[in-house]
Formats: structure tokens, C-alpha cells, sequence
């Protein structure tokens, strides 16, 4: 079969970094590009670690680091300023940075992958001949040895021609994009053992995990610092078994060096407007 040629966009920031070696590992054998956008603040509008960024930059050469700005006033994706708390302001920002890895993906490219680093691979799959696949996860709470009964959906593939900013700024996020796409389409993707990906979401210390729940998204949704405690599963509600882990990423030692570089290229709101009134420009002409 002919191997396809497969860009993985990874959503990131800094609190989420114990992950970030173990995702390239999984997606690497099977991603012909590897693209990171990374906003310059925290989704609660807090700036972000910019020199632990440069570090990150710099251990990582294969990857198209793509840095955009935080803003209220102006948008990606969204004509309108959304009010902060308002219905869609966090999935506005996740959809964000989705969008903003898409306008550099490379021409080559067939197939797009969208995955949170906390989603990480454990073998490759057969693409055939689908318009969207999501991929059925190994969800963890708390410990990397509590599994849900359960495996819910995680990362999202589509194939590149159908991308579209109205499709990735939806406010049902991935789930969205893949009931909006038409075509032939797969939910659930199991390999021959069951799922191939593991979901780490809270896996966490947890101060972390009050990092997490203070700056991401969807942190106004919810009072998720008076939850942080329970030993219940109080994001899905799911049931858990014990299991054998597969990796525990509170047992991930990060490794930095004091090297820095600059991201492939930083962005602007108004220069993924000028992208897509163009719908393909050079990232040369955005490059610092």
C-alpha cells in the first residue's frame, strides 16, 4: 500500500510539556510533517513561558514551531470579538490554533492529523480510503494505571483538501469538524489489541493540574479548582479498571538545554486573514 502523506498538528503550551517528547515519539513513524502552534499567552490571557519556549524550539528541529499572538480584539477564525466567558470563547481558542497550524501545512500533504499532546501513539494505522477518522482512546484520570471502561473518541484525521476555516472553527471542536465533513467516515478506529492511543488529560500532579485547570480553555465553564481533590472522575463521570500502564508520564524526566531559537514563524490575526484572502502564501513572508 502506498504510505500517505500525513501532517500532524499538535495543540500545546508549556504546562503540558511532560508530554511533548513521548507524542512526537508516537507520531513520528508515520508523519511526514510535524507542525506545533503555540500561542504566546495562556488561554486565560496570562503571557506565556516565551524562554521556556526557545528551549522547546531548539530541542525539537524537525518540528514547525508556529508561535501566534494572543488577542481579544481581533480573532482567528471569528469575525466578531467573543466576549471572555462567554459560550464558545474556549473552544474559540483551541479551534484557534488548529486553524493557524493548517495554513502551513505543505502542499504535499494528503492527510491532517489533529491531536493534543497528551494523546500519544502506539502504532500506526492504514488511512484506506476515508474522508475522517477519529481514534478511539485509552482514557487515564489521576494515575497512569486507571483506565476508563470506556474509549472515547481523541485524535481527528481528515484528509486536507476538505479543510476549511469555517469547518475548523467549529464550536464542537473535533467532533464538529468530523459530523460536518461528508464523505466516507470512521468513528472509534481500534488497531488489532483495541485503541492506539493513549489520553493522559489528568494525569498530572497536582499542581498541575490547577495549572491546567486555571489557564486552558474552557477554564471558566466550570469551578474545576474546587474539583481537583475528588477521587471520583468528576470531567467524564466514567467508570475505571486497573490496569497494567503503558507509560507514566509522572515519571517523565523533561531534559532542556540552555540553546534557544526562534519559532518557524510568529502570526498575527490579521496575518491568517491576509492567508486566507490569498488561500496560499509563503510562510517566508512571515518568517522573523
Amino acid at each position: 500500500m502506498i504510505k500517505m502523506q500525513i501532517a500532524s498538528i499538535i495543540s500545546f503550551c508549556t504546562h503540558d510539556l511532560r508530554f511533548l517528547d513521548r507524542c512526537i515519539q508516537g507520531i513520528s513513524p508515520f508523519s511526514s510533517q510535524i507542525i506545533i502552534p503555540v500561542c504566546d499567552h495562556f488561554y486565560n490571557g496570562k503571557p506565556e513561558d516565551l524562554d521556556l519556549l526557545g528551549k522547546i524550539y531548539a530541542k525539537y528541529p524537525q518540528v514547525d514551531f508556529i508561535e501566534f499572538a494572543y488577542s481579544e480584539d481581533e480573532v482567528y477564525g471569528t469575525p466578531a470579538k467573543l466576549v471572555k466567558g462567554a459560550p464558545g470563547w474556549g473552544q474559540h481558542w483551541h479551534n484557534s490554533a488548529r486553524l493557524v497550524g493548517s495554513y502551513f501545512v505543505r502542499p504535499e500533504i494528503e492527510y491532517v492529523l489533529f491531536l493534543d499532546v497528551d494523546e500519544i501513539f502506539s502504532g500506526g494505522f492504514e488511512v484506506g480510503d476515508y474522508e475522517a477518522i477519529r481514534f478511539a482512546t485509552y482514557w487515564y484520570f489521576k494515575r497512569a494505571d486507571n483506565c476508563a471502561t470506556v474509549f472515547p473518541d481523541g485524535p481527528l484525521l481528515v484528509k486536507k483538501c476538505l479543510l476549511t476555516p469555517e469547518l475548523l472553527i467549529n464550536e464542537d471542536e473535533r467532533a464538529g469538524m468530523f459530523w460536518k465533513i461528508k464523505g466516507k467516515k470512521m468513528r472509534e478506529h481500534l488497531g488489532d489489541e483495541g485503541p492506539i492511543v493513549h489520553h493522559y488529560s489528568w494525569v498530572r500532579t497536582r499542581e498541575e493540574c490547577l495549572a491546567k485547570v486555571r489557564s486552558w480553555g474552557h477554564h471558566w465553564e466550570r469551578d474545576w479548582e474546587n474539583m481537583i481533590d475528588r477521587e471520583d472522575d468528576f470531567v467524564r463521570g466514567y467508570s475505571y479498571n486497573q490496569v497494567e500502564p503503558f507509560w507514566n508520564p509522572l515519571e517523565e524526566k523533561v531534559e532542556l538545554s540552555n540553546e534557544k531559537k526562534s519559532p518557524l514563524c510568529k502570526v498575527t490575526p490579521k496575518d491568517i486573514f491576509r492567508m486566507e484572502i490569498a488561500q496560499s502564501v509563503s510562510t517566508k513572508s512571515f518568517h522573523r
